[in-house]
């Protein structure tokens, strides 16, 4: 045996800093660990922002949008009345000519409301980064059902507004002049001559039994739009619950 080089290398080994190599070790994984930390901190606060943005932009669309479709119900739930007043009125009389009267006809043979709501900030929200931003599960539901809620109201918007341009509209010009029914929506009332939009002496609308089959085809169908407008409210209303909470929490 070599004790020379045995000697050698306990001497090498004695004087080895092993403390420092030990110190500067664990340092160098200290600063490993702690730029993923950093990392994934500056990630996550990344992802905070994002969602917050996202947050507030949805809270002001569906704050529009609880504000239109309040006035949708406001307008089906009057053409629904509309539609009672006119089948209560005794067949064979005469529809009386009153400013009153000659809403109710418009509401009901002339014009239907329809939702249109805009969807930029679900759209960004039914994006892939979108969806992973909102991680409030209630809230995430509620926003990938929406576009189901919209697409069925919408349908009946539809079925109405063929009622109007294919039977409606046309059963009312077949009976009298419209230009008094028109009359009482400034919007479609421009420049139309005297004795268009008050003719004298006006054709009489009777309520025979034509006009109440009209009537009642509108009534079940306004009562259809009523209920999926009952959805769409109460969604709206638990969208709008949720972020208020969401963003309150976050901030």
């Amino acid at each position: 045996m070599d004790f020379g080089a045995y000697n050698s290398v306990m001497t090498t080994s004695q004087t080895l800093p092993w403390k420092r190599l030990l110190a500067e070790a664990v340092a160098i994984v200290l600063s490993i660990l702690l730029a993923f930390a950093i990392d994934a901190w500056w990630e996550d606060r990344s992802d905070r922002h994002a969602e917050q943005l996202l947050l507030q932009r949805l809270k002001a669309d569906f704050t529009e949008i609880q504000s239109a479709i309040l006035m949708i119900e406001a307008e089906h739930r009057e053409s629904s009345a509309a539609c009672v007043a006119l089948m209560s009125i005794p067949e064979g009389s005469q529809v009386p000519s009153t400013p009153e009267y000659d809403r109710m006809v418009a509401l009901v043979f002339l014009t239907s409301r329809t939702f249109n709501p805009g969807m930029g900030a679900v759209a960004a929200f039914l994006s892939s980064e979108g969806a992973k931003l909102v991680d409030n599960q209630p809230l995430a539901n509620l926003l990938l059902s929406w576009s189901g809620l919209v697409e069925d109201l919408q349908e009946e918007d539809i079925f109405l507004q063929q009622g109007l341009a294919l039977r409606w509209i046309p059963f009312l010009k077949s009976r009298v002049n419209i230009g008094p029914y028109l009359a009482v929506y400034p919007e479609m009332n421009v420049g139309l001559p005297a004795h268009i939009a008050q003719p004298q002496p006006r054709r009489p609308l009777i309520a025979d039994a034509e006009l109440v089959n009209n009537v009642l085809d509108r009534y079940k169908l306004q009562q259809i739009a009523l209920r999926d407008i009952g959805h769409v409210i109460h969604a709206v209303d638990e969208i709008l619950r949720l972020l208020e909470g969401d963003i309150e929490v976050r901030f």
